[in-house]
């Protein structure tokens, strides 16, 4: 039976769930791979720091360099996060001769091709299944299981603390403001929550996922991003009354002329799949032209499930040592499509506006929608009411598709009209998928 040993460098939720299934799973693992894989180095931030679960016949290092100059380590675990260190920290695995797996979204986003060009240069295994998603094993299935077909459109919830803020508000009818802090002392969120809030860690996860579903490389600078600090409880509550559900969606799209990447806030209809994912939960949605739909869900974060994605990639690596198979990369880069701006695409879309009590406004929003082109499905008015007793009509306007480009012309100008109270709140919708 082959020795494998790993070297794990981070060890905080990602690194220490890792630990566990490997340890907790052993015996079984060893049945599979036909390999003694066990973990030798752990290299942590503070050494003199109490953790609740610690490798029996592992040493603990706070020196990277004691894992990656080791000669007996085969497969270096990348999960300290960062980029700049962690790429240094990869490169030089992959120069000594050792396999990499790592959870880090950032770096493979930002580095991924390169990343993968070097590993190929040396015939070394790089693996980042639990870089998107968590413990659903999305990035193999695009890699292996659905190779055969050309897949058209990915789509789905990729980041589960937005997920966990807009089911909160949606269920409990309390303000995004209120849930957000809540879900900062509940570890959904950081102090600093601006990734998730802002959808630049679902513009991560969309960027990698295009990129392996396409065969094409997408960057993250490529996607289109807009994160849900501007949804409010109101947005939400109508939107239910219109029979959808607020989602922050992650969608790539592999068109003729090119790719389109987006993530954004948008209405999904609730008899949607998609639509009943609730709370932290993850859920990747596919379309391809011979298999058709088909989805993938699960817990896209906490230590077991992400430690078990990063553990299965493990296996695989150890699979491949063992029956001396040639390395693999989920990289597969061999087209080279164009990146499709979002300014001219199309799509409905949710509008909210809050005016003074004068049918000549009505007129003349919907006169601006009519001049640009974007042609109206329906318009429902409430009376409301502000907490000072002031009086005010809301307008929930729901139009068919039009330009994107058309459509925030007429917003800009709308926002300008003399009665209208706040700027417009807009909001795509989703039927796509």
């Amino acid at each position: 039976m082959k020795s494998i040993k790993i070297g794990i460098i981070g060890f905080g939720t990602v690194g220490s769930g890792t630990a566990k299934v490997l340890t907790e799973n052993k015996e079984s693992i060893e049945k599979k791979t036909s390999c003694s894989v066990s973990i030798k180095t752990i290299c942590v931030k503070d050494m003199s720091k109490m953790r609740e679960f610690t490798v029996e016949g592992s040493t603990m290092t706070d020196n990277p360099e004691d894992i990656l100059r080791d000669p007996e380590i085969n497969i270096v675990v990348e999960v300290m996060g960062g980029i700049e260190k962690s790429k240094k920290v990869i490169e030089e695995a992959f120069k000594r001769g050792k396999h990499v797996v790592t959870a880090n979204k950032d770096l493979v986003a930002e580095y991924g091709k390169e990343l993968t060009e070097l590993a190929r240069q040396k015939n070394l295994h790089f693996f980042y299944e639990a870089a998107v998603a968590g413990g659903i094993p999305i990035l193999r299935s695009l890699q292996y299981s659905l190779t055969g077909n050309k897949i058209q459109k990915i789509g789905g919830i990729i980041n589960g603390s937005t997920n966990y803020i807009l089911t909160r508000t949606e269920i409990e009818k309390l303000s995004l403001e209120t849930i957000i802090e809540d879900a900062k002392s509940l570890g959904y969120l950081e102090s600093d929550p601006s990734a998730d809030l802002d959808g630049l860690d679902a513009a991560r996860k969309c960027a990698i996922l295009a990129s392996i579903g396409f065969n094409s490389l997408v960057t993250f600078n490529q996607v289109y991003v807009s994160g849900i600090r501007k949804i409010e409880l109101e947005d939400i509550e109508y939107a239910d009354k219109l029979g959808y559900s607020i989602k922050l969606l992650a969608v790539a799209e592999n068109r003729e002329d090119g790719i389109v990447a987006r993530v954004h806030p948008a209405l999904l209809p609730k008899n949607h799949p998609l639509a009943s994912i609730k709370y932290a939960f993850n859920a990747v949605y596919v379309m391809d032209e011979m298999l058709g739909e088909t989805m993938f869900y699960g817990k896209g974060a906490g230590d077991l499930p992400t430690g078990s994605a990063v553990a299965n990639d493990i296996v695989n690596i150890c699979k491949n040592i063992a029956n001396n198979s040639k390395a693999e990369y989920a990289y597969n880069l061999f087209e080279d499509k164009k990146i499709i701006a979002i300014e001219n695409q199309y799509f409905q879309y949710y509008v909210r506006l809050k005016v003074e009590k004068n049918k000549k406004t009505v007129s003349n929003f919907v006169r601006t929608f009519e001049y640009y082109n974007i042609p109206i499905y329906s318009i429902n008015q409430w009376k409301k009411e502000d907490d000072l007793g002031n009086q005010f009509d809301e307008y929930i306007v729901i139009t068919n598709k039009c330009r994107e480009l058309d459509f925030k012309r007429a917003i800009e100008e709308i926002n300008m009209l003399e009665n209208i109270l706040d700027e417009a709140k807009s909001i795509r919708i989703e039927r796509g998928l």
